[in-house]
């Protein structure tokens, strides 16, 4: 069991000065950030399939210990009827194909739906079959997801409900299954509330591997209560208490 910490992507320049030193060479921003932090969110993926060539070298720029959290293809769920997506399934094997070259370092996925989607059990049943066979995260966005058995739905089928966090508070609890994920997305996080938050991820990571990703925008990068800094905060308390930057097996 881990705990895995990071921001969704690296490629900041206005990060340079307070994360980043000054002078680094953008293309030394991943290896830079992975020897910080130990996990990232990966945005890109979401818009356009990447070539294997450039998951590569992701990976070959990250320590083996450290994890990326893909967000799978918008074309998977951001679609009126989500049981269409079982027609695309030559797009689906290419994605999956594309991700293979991070091989251990690919720790999960998430998929977003957005406010659009209402509810619709089939219809997910279709989007989960389709994922490659990799622990996955789901984020909904409207309402009517919001369901004690839809939690332990995807939980049976290997994944989790994501939980978005936006009003800087630790919550009571992350949702169940084999990983556990939790978007910070607060404007800033107290003392008070980033204790009860470490704790929280703490007791977590004891039972399972657990994926924490804060807020990238319209944050300062050396705010220690918000963005990259809570994640580089959260990591280095981490390694106070346990002598590295995870909860390690």
């Amino acid at each position: 069991m881990a705990l895995f910490v990071g921001t969704s992507g690296w490629a900041y320049p206005e990060w340079r000065g307070a994360f980043y030193p000054n002078g680094l060479a953008q293309k030394r921003f991943l290896e830079y950030y992975a020897a910080v932090l130990t996990a990232c969110e990966v945005n890109a993926t979401f818009y356009r399939t990447q070539a294997p060539s450039t998951l590569a070298r992701w990976a070959a720029a990250v320590p083996d210990a450290f994890r990326f959290a893909i967000k799978t293809h918008r074309r998977l769920t951001y679609r009126r009827r989500l049981e269409s997506v079982t027609e695309d399934t030559q797009f689906l094997r290419e994605f999956a194909a594309s991700l293979e070259p991070l091989a251990e370092k690919l720790g999960c996925l998430l998929v977003q739906f957005p406010a659009f989607v209402e509810r619709d059990d089939h219809a997910l049943e279709s989007v989960l079959d389709a994922l490659p066979q990799v622990p996955f995260a789901c984020e909904f966005h409207h309402p009517s997801w919001q369901l004690p058995a839809l939690e332990e739905r995807l939980a049976e089928r290997g994944g989790t409900v994501c939980v978005r966090e936006e009003r800087g508070e630790a919550p009571k609890r992350l949702g169940p299954g084999p990983i556990a994920y939790i978007r910070l997305k607060g404007e800033r996080y107290g003392d008070r509330e980033r204790a009860a938050l470490l704790d929280l991820l703490l007791a977590e990571a004891a039972q399972r591997d657990v994926y924490a990703f804060t807020k990238h925008k319209q944050v300062a990068p050396g705010d220690p209560h918000a963005g990259v800094g809570l994640a580089q905060w959260i990591v280095d308390e981490v390694a106070s208490n346990n002598g590295s930057g995870f909860c390690a097996p």
